[in-house]
């Protein structure tokens, strides 16, 4: 409507002359620019309709005043919405005011049109909101009734239970692969800890049953048999021994077990902490012959809390002593691999056969169980030694070949100065 007013302007300047009747004859073109719906008119200064056409528009409005800018009215004209816009002009001598009067009709019936289509999408869309809301509850609802009964069966028929989980992959499958596999893990660990109790009741058992049996024999007749009297108190102290050792090591593995990283480690020495546990050991067994080959930098650390790795070191160290009785070198390297230090206890006694490396690291197993038993161990060294890597993110592995001796290698992650 603003640019119509410019274009009658602009025609109307090019003119000479201007009077009222030129402004009549103006009207063909007035026709042309007028749209649907919508009344153009010329007003003269005293609000009298010099020149009206009309495109199915019909108009009632009072003679206004000429307006000194450019209004925007709304009406209601023969109960229609209309807009009107009023511009001021100055052609020559002629003055008055241009008037457009646009009744709302497309405006009005699309909006009526937007009402009924809104209204009706509302309608389908809380239908189909509430349908597809059922169906997401009943399959919401299905599944935890899924999850409550794999619940109550793993209550009354045990941890051999699992949730069947579907092809989908949304939060409720995530949850229950997280299920399944939390209860993976708890089975593992009830059953370690049967496996455990059942181990330790039969290390126990022995010891017990030996100082149970010597004690019986000296409540019998070994009260006034020296012979049986020393026989039996020998043996009992020797069981005594392997009891409190048993014990120790039960609470170093419990001990291992409750590590906590604290947060502010501060990195030691792989190589200080080498050559102290060796420079012990050389005191404790002076027979062996114990090597260094130290390959580090002064200035690599590694983030372990220092007893940790002497008592690791230990168990690598008493286990090759324990198994070297014939040829007494005992070799300890370290060097850099990447983003961790190789610490490795390299000895050259019985070996372990190839099918029982897997084994070493499970608590109690011990491959030569009489030879293990004579020298006093419970075989629970090598499992603190691999509870106490694991914490620090480390690594263990072990090689060896029957005969030939024996490779137990940690990998402990560098720390960063």
């Amino acid at each position: 409507m603003k640019k119509t007013i410019e274009e009658i302007e602009t025609y109307y300047e090019e003119k000479r002359n201007i009077s009222r009747e030129s402004i009549r004859e103006g009207q063909p073109l007035l026709e042309k620019l007028n749209e649907k719906y919508q009344v153009i008119r010329i007003l003269d200064d005293k609000g009298n309709v010099m020149v009206s056409v009309s495109n199915h528009a019909s108009v009632s409005l009072l003679p206004a005043a000429q307006p000194k800018r450019l209004e925007i009215e709304y009406h209601l004209v023969n109960d229609e919405r209309s807009i009107v816009l009023r511009k001021p002009f100055h052609f020559g001598t002629a003055s008055g005011t241009i008037e457009i009067i646009r009744h709302l009709v497309k405006v009005q019936h699309m909006t009526n049109m937007l009402f009924i289509m809104m209204t009706c999408i509302g309608i389908i869309a809380m239908v189909m909101s509430a349908l597809i809301g059922m169906f997401i509850a009943q399959h919401f609802v299905g599944r935890l009734q899924s999850v409550t009964k794999t619940m109550m069966d793993i209550k009354n028929k045990g941890f051999e239970q699992r949730m069947d989980v579907p092809a989908s992959n949304d939060e409720m499958t995530q949850l229950m692969i997280m299920f399944n596999k939390m209860m993976d893990e708890i089975q593992d660990s009830f059953e370690q800890q049967k496996q455990f109790v059942e181990d330790a009741s039969h290390e126990l058992r022995t010891p017990i049953a030996i100082l149970e049996g010597h004690l019986s024999l000296l409540n019998r007749w070994g009260k006034n048999n020296r012979d049986i009297l020393e026989e039996s108190l020998q043996a009992a102290s020797q069981e005594v021994v392997r009891l409190k050792k048993l014990v120790l090591e039960l609470l170093d593995l419990s001990k291992a077990e409750a590590i906590a990283v604290p947060l502010d480690l501060q990195p030691i020495s792989p190589s200080e902490a080498a050559e102290q546990v060796v420079k012990n050991f050389r005191v404790l067994h002076p027979s062996f012959h114990f090597i260094i080959d130290n390959e580090l930098e002064e200035t690599v650390h590694v983030r372990m809390a220092k007893h940790h790795l002497e008592q690791l070191l230990l168990i690598l160290m008493d286990n090759a002593v324990k198994y070297s009785q014939q040829n007494k070198k005992i070799m300890v390297c370290l060097k850099e691999e990447g983003k961790y230090v190789s610490i490795s206890v390299v000895d050259k006694g019985i070996g372990i056969p190839r099918d029982e490396l897997e084994k070493v690291f499970l608590r109690f197993y011990r491959v030569d169980k009489v030879r293990s038993r004579e020298k006093g161990g419970a075989g629970l060294g090598l499992a603190i030694a691999k509870e106490i890597v694991d914490k620090y993110s480390g690594q263990i592995s072990i090689q060896s070949e029957v005969g030939a001796g024996t490779t137990v290698e940690l990998f402990i992650p560098k720390a960063v100065l």
